[in-house]
């Protein structure tokens, strides 16, 4: 027997050279954790990560088992950023297993530089309060500087892209989030070199590479990440947004991700549309029970608080959101102005919206200043704020009618007419609007039952602007009957004898129109 033989059979033989091999169960869980990481999901990374760490504290563990549980955590971390979970534990994790990193050798990165590359991939902030949201991106233009892309972090990235899957990610994160180097991403050849899940994710994310986010979920059920997504791409669907079918996305990602703030408040808003306000307003209150001062989340349940007529609740909370100061006060004003409205409470109400006007100029807030004024008996600012709220939007024909009655209160005939007869014009203009909607609708891609649904609801929206079209012609030619102009009351009148709703009564009033002398 040679000496060599010798030596390794004495070796064999020997614990301290027995333990230097792992044993074949954890590397078979090593293998499963790679496995876990090419999948990509955001459970299998939290698994894959979970199965390193064990595997880092055994006698026996492979070299690179450190590497791998920072990698795992790296990806872990950028993945709860992009979905708005809370990244300061994640990233502290990572920071903490990158001390266990062996130093960088040529041709790789080191722990530093992918950590300071993740400092630099987007953060979902659709869940911050407004005041956060700001400061953060304060914070982050002092920081890094307009174009993250040619940060020094981002540049260091760039010799490891082909061959580096990681390196890969972070960079089409960062360069995704660039609308210059967006255009620069050149998705086949990332595919070329990565061609797993991990990055086609991350190019779908992106809207490059050619897969949809819901084939991730289909593929592979634990691909709940994409829920989020997909959820809010639905609510923005053109021309037709599948609101249930949003809802239905956002509430199971919220199951999922309940310490996501921007899932639970996009889930909100996806239930107050669908005039589910009780339930909405549950996942305000959830948010604002661990940020009381969280605006939008305020703002969400003063709207919901109205739309369930709970008027002093709304009241209540508006004062609050006035009384935090800086961020949506024209709002405030303007909900705790329509609440107050609604109890009658004319005076305070007329104060907050006089308020809302100054800081919010939406044809809306002129609106409800108008309707407020109006009722207060103060008919000379209900006709100014009402034309200013037209002026604003000249698509908003229920200003234009509300002052038009003004008018007639007022007995201002030569005023009323002429605004009676742009009436007839807007909803005209707004029902032949809605009927193309409707053609729009039936060519969209849809499930159908929403179609029909739409559909349903925009035929209502043309034949409540005929309607009022017909009655805007009638009362114009009421008008221009007041004011003895027989041939302008003669084309109103048979305008408005169109619509059959107004038929006989605009046939009564052409009898009159007609003894009118002839100019």
């Amino acid at each position: 027997m040679t000496r060599r033989c010798v030596w390794v059979l004495a070796c064999l033989l020997l614990p301290s050279c027995a333990t230097r091999r792992p044993a074949p169960e954890l590397l078979a869980d090593i293998g499963k954790a790679q496995t876990l990481v090419a999948a990509g999901c955001y459970s299998c990374l939290a698994d894959a990560l979970a199965i390193y760490e064990r595997a880092a504290a055994s006698p026996r563990a492979p070299a690179d088992v450190h590497n791998r549980a920072f990698e795992s955590a790296l990806l872990l971390a950028v993945r709860s950023r992009e979905l708005g979970i809370p990244d300061e534990v994640p990233l502290a994790q990572t920071r903490a297993l990158a001390s266990r990193v062996p130093a960088a050798t040529a041709g790789r990165l080191s722990a530093a530089d992918y950590l300071a590359a993740a400092e630099l991939t987007p953060v979902e902030s659709s869940g911050f309060d407004s005041e956060q949201r700001e400061r953060r991106a304060r914070e982050r233009r002092a920081a890094y500087g307009s174009s993250l892309a040619e940060h020094a972090a981002r540049i260091a990235l760039t010799p490891s892209v082909a061959t580096d899957p990681i390196a890969a990610y972070l960079a089409i994160a960062i360069d995704c989030d660039d609308a210059r180097a967006r255009k620069l991403i050149n998705a086949a050849e990332m595919l070329q070199h990565h061609g797993t899940t991990l990055i086609r994710y991350r190019l779908a994310m992106c809207a490059l590479g050619g897969d949809s986010l819901a084939s991730f979920r289909q593929a592979d059920p634990r691909w709940q990440d994409t829920l989020f997504f997909e959820g809010r791409r639905e609510m923005t669907r053109q021309p037709i947004a599948d609101m249930g079918l949003a809802a239905g996305l956002l509430a199971q990602a919220h199951q999922v991700f309940p310490t996501s703030v921007a899932i639970t408040m996009g889930l909100a808003a996806a239930r107050n549309s669908l005039s589910e306000y009780d339930v909405a307003l549950a996942l305000y209150d959830s948010v604002l029970a661990n940020m009381p001062t969280h605006r939008d989340a305020l703002l969400g349940r003063i709207m919901s608080l109205s739309y369930l007529t709970r008027h002093l609740d709304a009241i209540a909370s508006a004062t609050q959101m006035i009384e935090l100061g800086t961020w949506h006060i024209g709002d405030a004003h303007y909900w705790r102005a329509w609440n107050r409205y609604q109890l009658s409470e004319l005076d305070p109400a007329w104060s907050d919206i006089e308020r809302a006007t100054q800081l919010n100029i939406t044809s809306g807030v002129f609106m409800l200043a108008g309707v407020i004024a109006y009722a207060r008996k103060d008919l000379d600012t209900a006709i100014s704020r009402l034309q200013r709220s037209y002026d604003l939007d000249k698509e908003n024909c229920e200003a234009v009618w509300t002052e038009s009655l003004v008018h007639v209160e007022k007995q201002a005939w030569t005023l009323a007419a002429p605004r009676f007869a742009l009436g007839v014009t807007c909803f005209t203009l707004a029902a032949a609007q809605a009927r193309r909607d409707i053609e729009a609708f039936e060519r969209a891609a849809a499930a159908e039952a929403v179609k029909q649904q739409r559909i349903a609801a925009t035929q209502k929206r043309v034949e409540t602007a005929e309607h009022r079209a017909a009655q805007s012609a009638f009362n114009a030619a009421s008008s221009y009957l007041r004011l003895g102009e027989k041939n302008m009351a003669l084309v109103h009148v048979d305008a408005a004898a169109g619509h059959p709703l107004l038929k006989d009564k605009a046939a009564a009033l052409r009898t009159s129109i007609e003894k009118l002398p002839s100019r």
